[in-house]
């Protein structure tokens, strides 16, 4: 009665319960829907509950410890699909939901449902293969290189890795049938793309790099946009392993302007995730401005607009991360306009979230919001949405006001979960996701948030990332009243920043510091 009419004296919430009472009962024909017991009220104490996800687990798992394919193909239509799905943003359902999707896919599995766990999870190497070797011995050859290609671009769109070495040999046996048409450029190139990815991952680096550059080759003589830029990137990360990141960059960027002045979109785009690397390495932003400068110049004598946009938009990017906000909004300004001209996508929208953040930075957020709902517009068409809509979020979150930033959160959780975000590129949304949920008071939201940054983060030494993610611990420490813990972790953000040469950021966190410590003085 207190928690439904608090505001009532006992008599008459006592009349509205009763009233209450009448309506539930007489609404479900039943008089037992709720009874009071003992000053308790209880929904029908003797019905007994039955939950479609209880019965689906119970008899998975039971299906599952047989190992008989026939007993999990028989209880594999008991899944009615995923867990509550009207509520799935809710951060409690995250768990019982994997649970129960990855029952199901084990039945797939066990009960040869091949097809069904291909559509399911496109990423699964056990059911593209065996879907391609029942094309190949039905004599369905074009299929099964259909069913390849399914598996490489879900792979690398999803996972950034490549298939594994029993996929391509089957492949390579698929492209090799006798009689059958010689394989394309485009089939050629994948095949040593896919073989490239696992000499990577097995630390092969040389026989990466053969592959890769043959696959390049091949790229550029027969114009395969998409082909080319993996090639590039591949050749890239084995420069990193080689010690000679930046030398191989400004070679492959620099030619490619001088064999197509203007950069198709494929090549951009590898070449803008590229600088975006760049830029996130710990070894301070001066570098990288000097970078695009002579990647300007290189663009100007090969009459390359696009690779002058792309040059352009990276000086304006290491300018704002310098914390020097006038140059960087002029460059990003002409960034912004010269890729919008020349129809590059993402740069246009990367251009405007970078501007969004500057004036971010200068406290003017309806410009913000502004430049990030163009920003969103353009990226949502861009090949780089799963890189930039979560950078648009990022900023969205830091430029929304107090009222409205859990609704922000609320609609990027929503959207980003019809993507597959780039990890690196989420760096910023998770950050700002963790400090805008410890700051309203959800704090296990914050902590799951910073996790992940901290994953992510693990895998670079340094640097911005760093620094952002002691800002958000310290943010989190703040939140639950740990003060001094607070300040220590400000005082580490500071230093990552500093180090990283983005001092706007270094003097916000040693500024934040300075208040946790006046706040534990003062308990």
């Amino acid at each position: 009665m207190e928690a439904f009419w608090p505001d009532s004296d006992p008599q008459a919430s006592g009349a509205s319960l009763r009233k209450a009472l009448h309506f539930a009962r007489r609404a479900t024909g039943d008089e037992q829907v709720v009874v009071s017991e003992q000053g308790l009220l209880v929904l029908w104490p003797q019905a007994e509950v039955d939950i479609d996800a209880e019965r689906f687990e119970t008899a998975a798992r039971r299906a599952l410890a047989t190992e008989d394919p026939a007993a999990c193909r028989d209880v594999v239509d008991l899944y009615s699909g995923d867990l509550l799905p009207a509520d799935r943003y809710e951060s409690w359902l995250a768990e019982p939901q994997h649970r129960l999707r990855q029952l199901y896919l084990d039945l797939l599995r066990v009960g040869a449902l091949w097809a069904r766990l291909a559509d399911q999870d496109p990423t699964d190497e056990q059911a593209a293969r065996s879907l391609m070797r029942a094309h190949l011995d039905a004599g369905e050859r074009r299929e099964a290189i259909r069913r390849f290609e399914r598996l490489r671009e879900a792979l690398h769109d999803q996972l950034g890795v490549g298939p594994d070495r029993g996929t391509i040999d089957l492949y390579e046996e698929v492209l090799a049938v006798e009689g059958a048409p010689k394989p394309t450029e485009a089939e050629r190139a994948h095949a040593l793309l896919a073989w490239a990815l696992v000499h990577m991952n097995r630390n092969e680096i040389e026989e990466a790099e053969r592959a890769a550059e043959e696959a390049r080759a091949i790229a550029l003589d027969s114009g395969l946009g998409r082909e080319l830029g993996e090639a590039a990137v591949i050749l890239a990360k084995v420069a990193m392993a080689q010690g000679r990141w930046r030398e191989r960059f400004a070679e492959e960027l620099g030619e490619s302007m001088r064999l197509r002045a203007n950069l198709e979109p494929i090549v951009y785009d590898a070449h803008l995730c590229l600088a975006e690397y760049y830029l996130a390495a710990p070894d301070g932003y001066d570098l990288a401005a000097d970078f695009a400068r002579q990647m300007m110049q290189i663009a100007d004598d090969a009459g390359s607009a696009t690779g002058a946009a792309l040059a352009t938009l990276m000086l304006g990017e290491a300018e704002l991360l310098a914390g020097h906000l006038v140059e960087a909004e002029q460059h990003l300004k002409v960034a912004a306009e010269a890729n919008d001209r020349e129809g590059c996508l993402s740069g246009s929208a990367l251009a405007l979230q970078r501007l969004a953040e500057a004036a971010v930075i200068n406290g003017r957020n309806f410009d913000a919001n502004r430049l990030l709902n163009r920003a969103r517009s353009i990226a949502v068409r861009s090949d780089l949405a799963s890189h930039l809509m979560v950078r648009v979020f990022g900023t969205m979150i830091r430029a929304a006001d107090e009222k409205q930033i859990l609704r922000v959160l609320r609609t990027a959780e929503r959207e980003l979960s019809q993507l597959r975000s780039c990890e690196p590129c989420s760096m910023g949304y998770l950050t700002s996701a963790a400090a805008a949920c410890a700051r309203a008071g959800e704090l296990d939201r914050a902590r799951a948030f910073i996790t992940e940054a901290e994953r992510i983060a693990g895998m670079w030494q340094g640097g911005l990332w760093s620094g952002a993610v002691w800002e958000a611990r310290g943010v989190l420490r703040d939140a639950e009243g740990a003060h001094e813990q607070a300040r220590a972790m400000y005082r580490e953000a500071a230093q990552e920043y500093a180090r990283a040469g983005n001092q706007s950021d270094a003097a916000r966190c040693a500024e934040a510091a300075s208040l946790s410590a006046g706040h534990a003085v003062a308990e």
